[in-house]
């Protein structure tokens, strides 16, 4: 059980004293310097609530808003213990209200704060329960141009008009910051800043999440950023975890739109989903960019989702029987594979900033990406999701 103590009340002979009653009760008690550091500690798609005894200053309750801002944006993921002589009825009201955090005071024997963090123990065992966690399906291309922004969107607007999945809050994540084109696709404003939270995670609370959606008039809201030559190698991870942090409560259906290019945190995100598409093209290249992207997936560790490969931009022939799916077949042995046809509607409902499953819900196309929607609506929330 991960205990964390913060102390910035400066005080030195009373918090030495409270920190000695906490060590002898919580003796594996590790110490961190600030709050900035919270974030960062934090492991991707770790089950327990991590907790943190905060020694709040004496005089100076500035921290409360601080406090209530993180509380409410990591409360599935940090409960916090503030610890102090006094606080007022409406500060105490915040906290709890966040549900994040509680209020001990300084005289309370440790046994109490043993006590809080008992309670919520067993209190998050009944909600996991209760409630289930949402699905995250990663979107992974092979490589650029196999339709691996297209796939998602026509899976997203898929599972909002199908009967079964039509009450499912249904998000799509656009993770390429610098080329973004998922909202140019559906005809909607890009909103996500994500440089605005990028070094300082701990800004991004309710208000400003709820700035960040793109909402489509199909019911799928998008996360998605203008193009900026932003340097997404220097992007924290922290500043994602927060972002999944806040988007895992709020939806049901997760679909993850990652860019051709790997980053630190891409193996982490690909961990904790439950489905994992791998998409590319039927071609001898095109193929063989699938089975190297498939490799590596499969070499990222704890990697427990189910993956499907769509082979995108398929030939038929007169009977319907796709063009070298033999060859296919034989390169992408043991995998199961959905094969999507090539279709000229697919670039006009690019061009017109309308999905096939809104205009042209019949064409064939549409019942090929049927098979990813069925695949995704099947799935279960992965033990590695994001809590």
């Amino acid at each position: 059980m991960p205990i964390y103590l913060l102390n910035a009340n400066t005080d030195v002979e009373k918090t030495a004293e409270i920190e000695q009653k906490i060590s002898e009760i919580m003796p594996d008690v590790v110490k961190i310097r600030n709050l900035e550091n919270i974030a960062r500690e934090i492991p991707f798609g770790g089950k327990e609530l991590m907790y943190v005894l905060f020694l709040a200053p004496s005089q100076d309750t500035a921290y409360v808003d601080i406090l209530v801002r993180i509380a409410d944006n990591y409360r599935k993921r940090i409960f916090f213990i503030v610890i102090s002589d006094e606080i007022s009825g409406n500060d105490y009201k915040r906290l709890v209200r966040s549900g994040g955090a509680d209020w001990v005071s300084s005289k309370a024997a440790a046994q109490e704060i043993l006590d809080i963090i008992v309670r919520r123990r067993a209190g998050s065992e009944v909600t996991s329960e209760e409630g289930p966690s949402p699905v995250l399906v990663s979107f992974v291309p092979s490589a650029g141009g196999v339709g691996n922004s297209t796939l998602a969107i026509e899976t997203a607007i898929q599972l909002k008009r199908s009967k079964a999945t039509a009450s499912r809050r249904v998000c799509i994540v656009d993770l390429d910051f610098q080329t973004s084109h998922v909202c140019d696709y559906l005809d909607i404003e890009p909103r996500l800043q994500i440089q605005e939270i990028s070094s300082t995670p701990e800004r991004l609370d309710s208000q400003l999440f709820k700035v960040f959606i793109s909402h489509h008039s199909s019911g799928v809201d998008v996360f998605a950023s203008p193009r900026d030559k932003f340097d997404t190698c220097g992007l924290d991870f922290a500043a994602l975890d927060a972002l999944f942090g806040m988007i895992s409560s709020h939806y049901d259906l997760i679909l993850i739109d990652l860019p051709v290019n790997w980053f630190s945190w891409t193996s982490k995100i690909i961990s904790a989903s439950a489905g994992i598409v791998v998409t590319g093209l039927n071609s001898i290249p095109g193929l063989r960019q699938t089975a190297e992207a498939l490799t590596t997936v499969r070499a990222t560790t704890d990697v427990s989702g189910e993956i499907r490969v769509v082979v995108n931009n398929c030939e038929r022939g007169l009977f319907g029987r796709v063009t070298r799916r033999q060859h296919v077949e034989s390169v992408l042995k043991h995998e199961q594979i959905i094969f999507v046809r090539n279709d000229p509607a697919a670039l006009e409902s690019i061009n017109a900033g309308t999905p096939i499953a809104l205009n042209n819900s019949r064409r064939k196309i549409s019942k090929d990406i049927a098979g990813i929607t069925a695949f995704c609506a099947g799935l279960k929330s992965s033990p590695a999701a994001v809590a």
